[in-house]
């Protein structure tokens, strides 16, 4: 009997085995559609990923195949579209756009039943997805992985990706008690657990674990994986000392173009590290309206109105302390001895936005307001105490105060900001007054980022909360203006204006006069553009060197921003490349203005013109699909289209389409 059921089981074995080859390898299946031409978003994508899959309704530890189906079937419907780990290296590194859902789909671990019960149900819906697995294991003893003879099948199925999550999946400096580490997180410890391993030696071991990563799938697939899987998550980037995180860093930009390293979000904006993305792990018990809520609360927004009940709805992503809400106030309390930090999920986009809020810092700690916060090691911040407002900026080990205020003596209650941000410039009001006499200006490494709430009350043994009352934050997109001169701009109402265009020629009439007006403009946050249509490409080294020569060049220097070149014919085109690759080298912004007879040839254009922005002369069309070819090939965000004029107006608006 014993000797029956051997072979029973080697014989289900076979058959698994028999089945795994036909659904990856024989099956002909439609292929996912992936219609790239009609892509026109740039913003960022949502990662998911999945353990194993089971079709035993009774294991509750893992996802089911018809828990999956319903997954998966919810998110085609609500217009998710899934992505290759090929579009996402594309996207960082060539700037190609994304679905207007892009949906990034994994399954890690390489266990064979992702592949087995999964392929269906990717089928039903046309979805694609990414297999990450350890190159050990394609070796190993364990059946329940793919195994070399079958990586080559689902490299080359349609359906799959294939990634990396390391070569050798070992515990290393495994204790009696329990205690263990990950094979590339730590140096290599001796009998009584102090480190034997040198640092030169560490740095080896990691640097040949990626190669074999790498070149274990890419010797059976026939091709290099594109996309790496951190383990464990949240350390690389994060948590990992210095010392062990710089031969990781390292190893991993040798070998693989994306990586992801966190896991709790979902959403990877345009601006992320292509080396330290996130992704959400789906729980084997979630319905699918909870993983659609799940993801949406973490989608990018333009616009909270109802902050008491962003804790509750999970808007706020608390790292370190607690949030709570108190009637119309969040409050925030920081750890012993750290500061309290909470992201606002979805705001990593925000590029100009304006926000008012109350706060109230603990007795002898602070309350923090991050504008912009992309890391540890990148934000712009402003620090409250009961003397004080600082402005602060973090790019690298260095934190900056670049403004502060002082609090008068007499100072009670809740300190009010009225703030504006608008691409790389801050206004910044205090209790009703503008505390800075021209916008504080930001570097362009903190662009973007998210906004966050924090809190720090170091020596007291029981912290006390920061309060945060009658937060609004709102959005506004780019807004330019083109006139004659800085006097027939709307300075007095410029708080959402973003740009203004002026002709070149006004800075050589006057130069002092013209300096003034560029301050006049940047005291409200409005860059200044100088305008050159109608003279050809060789015009703008000659007015370079006016603006570096002039006798407010100083001036012109630091506040002009950038110039509005023509589209001229087919011959000016290498003359127009060379023009903005000399402008960006100086570090200018360049928009290409197009009129009605270069709209349709702007897809003829040589790739390698980069603009920053576009300016349409004329409106946008009404018919969306018009634009679909346009926004494929151009950022979308970055496309200005002429407004209509008010009467008796000499100024020209450009906005982009809503």
């Amino acid at each position: 009997m014993r000797k029956f059921f051997r072979y029973l089981f080697q014989y289900a074995i076979l058959v698994a085995f028999g089945y795994f080859v036909y659904q990856t390898a024989f099956k002909k299946d439609t292929p996912p559609v992936h219609d790239r031409a009609a892509w026109t978003q740039r913003d960022g994508f949502v990662a998911l990923g999945y353990g194993g899959i089971t079709i035993d309704e009774n294991v509750h530890s893992l996802v089911s195949k018809s828990r999956l189906r319903e997954h998966l079937t919810a998110l085609a419907k609500a217009g998710y579209k899934t992505i290759t780990t090929s579009d996402l290296v594309d996207f960082y590194e060539k700037n190609k756009p994304l679905p207007e859902k892009a949906l990034y789909l994994m399954f890690e671990g390489g266990r064979k039943d992702s592949v087995l019960f999964s392929q269906p149900v990717l089928t039903g819906v046309g979805f694609n997805a990414a297999l990450y697995l350890y190159g050990d294991r394609l070796t190993g003893w364990q059946r329940f992985f793919v195994r070399r003879s079958e990586l080559r099948k689902i490299a080359d199925n349609p359906f799959w990706d294939v990634g990396s999550m390391g070569y050798h999946s070992e515990l290393i400096n495994q204790t009696p008690s329990g205690g263990y580490a990950y094979y590339l997180t730590e140096r290599l410890a001796g009998a009584a657990g102090a480190s034997e391993e040198t640092q030169e030696a560490y740095d080896a071991r990691v640097a040949a674990d990626f190669t074999l990563a790498r070149q274990s799938i890419e010797d059976l697939a026939g091709k290099a994986p594109l996309g790496y899987l951190f383990m464990p998550a949240n350390t690389l980037g994060v948590s990992l000392p210095a010392a062990e995180a710089r031969p990781n860093e390292a190893a991993l930009a040798k070998n693989f173009p994306v990586a992801f390293t966190r896991v709790g979000e979902t959403y990877n904006p345009r601006d992320a590290n292509p080396r330290g993305l996130t992704r959400m792990q789906v729980a084997p018990d979630w319905t699918a309206d909870r993983l659609l809520l799940e993801i949406e609360s973490r989608q990018p927004k333009s616009r909270y109105m109802d902050f008491s009940q962003s804790v509750r709805q999970g808007l706020w992503q608390v790292t370190l302390g607690d949030m709570a809400v108190m009637g119309q106030s969040l409050t925030m309390t920081a750890p012993v001895g750290k500061d309290g930090f909470a992201r606002l999920r979805g705001s990593e986009g925000f590029e100009n936005f304006l926000c008012e809020v109350k706060t109230t810092p603990p007795d002898g700690g602070a309350s923090t307001i991050y504008l912009r916060y992309r890391d540890a090691g990148s934000f712009v911040r402003i620090r409250t105490t009961a003397e004080r407002v600082m402005v602060q900026e973090k790019n690298g080990p260095s934190l900056n105060t670049i403004f502060q205020y002082v609090l008068p003596l007499d100072h009670t209650g809740p300190v009010a900001f009225d703030l504006c941000v608008k691409g790389n410039r801050l206004l910044l009001g205090v209790d009703g007054k503008n505390v800075s006499r021209y916008p504080i200006p930001l570097t362009a490494d903190t662009i973007r980022g998210s906004f966050a709430l924090g809190a720090a009350d170091e020596d007291d043994p029981t912290p006390e909360p920061a309060t945060f009352t009658d937060l609004t934050l709102s959005t506004f997109p780019p807004r330019w203006i083109s006139a004659p001169t800085i006097g027939d701009v709307p300075l007095g109402d410029a708080r959402t204006l973003t740009a203004v265009v002026l002709p070149a020629d006004t800075l050589q009439a006057d130069p002092l006069r013209d300096a003034a007006a560029l301050i006049t403009a940047s005291v409200n946050g409005v860059g200044v553009h100088l305008d050159l249509t109608g003279q050809g490409p060789e015009a703008v080294l000659q007015t370079v060197h006016f603006v570096e020569t002039a006798p407010a060049s100083m001036v012109f220097a630091k506040l002009l921003r950038g110039f509005v070149l023509p589209l001229g014919g087919p011959g000016d085109l290498g003359q127009l490349k060379v023009a903005i690759d000399t402008l960006h080298a100086k570090g200018f912004s360049v928009a290409l203005r197009v009129d009605a007879a270069w709209q349709a040839r702007l897809l003829d254009l040589d790739r390698a013109l980069s603009p920053d922005w576009l300016l349409f002369d004329t409106p946008p069309p009404a018919d969306d699909s018009a634009l679909t070819a346009l926004e494929n090939r151009f950022d979308r965000t970055r496309m200005l289209f002429r407004a209509a004029s008010q009467a008796g107006s000499q100024t020209v608006s450009y906005d982009v389409k809503r």
